[in-house]
C-alpha cells in the first residue's frame, strides 16, 4: 500500500470513528436528559408530523403526572377543553338567556385569552366586560371561552359547538402566532381534530375525531414508540429532512405556509360568515410574545415574524378588524414599561402570559377599537351591526 493511499485510509477511518463517536456522544445526552425521548423530534415545525411526533413523545413523558387533568378536561369533538362539566367558560357565571338590553360578547382563544398565570377576575374578558358597561352604560357580558392550547381551529370548532347555541352580538378571537402552526397539527397538548384539504370535493373535512380518551391514547403511543430506535439517528434523520425542505424551497419549505396560509383562511373566513349570517361582529387581537418588546431590534424582529406577517395579510384580505397589539402596546406605552409589566415573569425571566396590568390594558384597547369602529350593538340593532361592516 503506498503511503498516500495509507494516508487517505486513515484519515477515513478518522473521519468514521469521530462521527460514531459524535453519535454516540449525542445518544448518551439525549438518553440520559430527562426529556430525552422529545428532543429528537423538537424543532422542525415545517413538518408537521415530526411536530406530531415531538408532542406524542411529550405526552407519554408528563402523561403520568397529568392523569387527573387530561380526564376532567377531555373532549372527544375537541380534544381537549376547559370547564367541560359545566358551561366551557371561565369564572362562575352560568350561560343562558340574555336580557333584551345585554351585549354578549364571547371571547375565543389559547391561554392568553383563558388567562394563564391570573386569577378570574384578572383576565381581560373580565376587565373588557367592565370596560363595556361602563363606556356603553348598559349591560354587557363577555364569555371566556379561551382555552389553553388552542389552534385557531380548535377555537372554531369550540364555537360552533359551544359558542354559537350562545347566539353572541360579537365574537372576539385572541390570535397568538403559534395558533397559525398548531391548526396543523393532529397532536399539541394532546391529541386533536385536523381539517384537511379534499381535493375530490375542494374543501375541507375535519379528520381525526372522534379523539380518543386519554388512556387509550396513552397506550397507543406506547405500543407506537416502543422500540429500539436510536434517538441520535431520528434527531439527525429529522434535521436533514428540514434542511432538505429548506434548500428544495427556501421560501415555503415543503409547501407548509402555503397550504396553512389556505387552512387558516378558510378558519377564519367561515367564522367570519357564521357572524355575519347571525348579523352579528367578528373581531381579532394579535397578541405578541412578551419578550418581542425587550427592544427595538426584537420588535421589528417580531413584526417580520413569519406567522405574523402571513396572519395579517389574511385579516386584511378577508376585511376582518383587527387590533394589532404589536402597533398598539408601542404606540401607547415605553418598550421597558410593556416588557416588565405587561407579561407575568417564569423562573428563568423570560415572559410569559399578559401580567393583570397587562390583561387590563388590552381590554381598554379593545373597548376603544369596538366603540371607535361602531362594531358593538346588541341583537335589537342589527341593523346597526351590518351597517358598521
Amino acid at each position: 500500500m503506498s503511503e498516500r493511499t495509507r494516508s487517505i485510509s486513515l484519515t477515513l477511518i478518522s473521519l468514521v470513528v469521530s462521527i460514531c463517536l459524535a453519535l454516540a456522544g449525542l445518544e448518551i445526552y439525549l438518553r440520559l436528559t430527562s426529556e430525552g425521548k422529545v428532543k429528537p423530534y423538537a424543532g422542525i415545525g415545517i413538518i408537521p408530523e415530526i411536530t406530531d411526533a415531538c408532542f406524542e413523545q411529550g405526552f407519554l413523558v408528563y402523561y403520568a403526572g397529568l392523569k387527573g387533568s387530561f380526564i376532567s378536561s377531555y373532549d372527544p369533538e375537541l380534544g381537549w377543553d376547559f370547564e367541560v362539566a359545566s358551561d366551557r367558560t371561565r369564572g362562575d357565571r352560568a350561560t343562558g338567556p340574555k336580557s333584551r338590553e345585554t351585549v354578549r360578547v364571547i371571547a375565543l382563544g389559547d391561554s392568553f385569552t383563558w388567562g394563564t398565570e391570573v386569577e378570574d377576575h384578572e383576565t381581560y374578558p373580565f376587565h373588557l366586560e367592565k370596560a363595556l358597561t361602563e363606556v356603553h352604560r348598559r349591560p354587557a357580558e363577555v364569555l371566556n371561552m379561551g382555552v389553553g392550547g388552542y389552534g385557531i381551529d380548535q377555537a372554531v370548532l369550540k364555537y360552533l359547538r359551544h359558542g354559537k347555541p350562545l347566539r353572541p352580538d360579537l365574537v372576539i378571537l385572541g390570535i397568538f402566532p403559534h395558533d397559525y402552526d398548531r391548526s396543523r397539527l393532529t397532536f399539541f397538548t394532546y391529541s386533536k381534530p385536523l381539517f384537511q384539504f379534499d381535493d375530490a370535493s375542494g374543501t375541507y373535512t375535519l379528520g381525526n375525531v372522534p379523539v380518543p380518551p386519554p388512556d387509550e391514547m396513552y397506550e397507543t403511543l406506547a405500543r407506537k414508540y416502543d422500540g429500539t430506535v436510536s434517538y441520535a439517528f431520528i434527531a439527525v434523520r429529522n434535521r436533514l429532512l428540514q434542511l432538505f425542505h429548506y434548500v428544495l424551497s427556501p421560501s415555503d419549505p415543503n409547501g407548509y405556509y402555503s397550504s396553512t396560509d389556505r387552512l387558516v383562511e378558510y378558519l377564519l373566513s367561515r367564522l367570519r360568515d357564521e357572524q355575519d349570517k347571525a348579523q352579528a361582529g367578528f373581531f381579532i387581537v394579535h397578541i405578541p410574545q412578551g419578550d418581542f418588546f425587550a427592544s427595538e431590534q426584537m420588535l421589528s424582529k417580531g413584526r417580520k415574524e413569519e406567522q405574523t406577517v402571513r396572519l395579517k395579510r389574511i385579516y386584511e384580505k378577508l376585511k376582518i378588524p383587527c387590533v394589532d397589539l404589536f402597533e398598539e402596546f408601542p404606540r401607547r406605552f415605553p418598550l421597558r414599561t410593556i416588557h416588565e409589566e405587561f407579561y407575568a415573569r417564569g423562573p428563568r425571566g423570560a415572559t410569559g402570559h399578559f401580567s393583570p396590568r397587562g390583561n387590563a390594558e388590552v381590554a381598554r384597547i379593545i373597548a376603544e377599537h369596538l366603540e371607535a369602529g361602531n362594531l358593538l350593538r346588541n341583537s335589537n340593532d342589527k341593523t346597526s351591526v351590518q351597517a358598521a361592516r
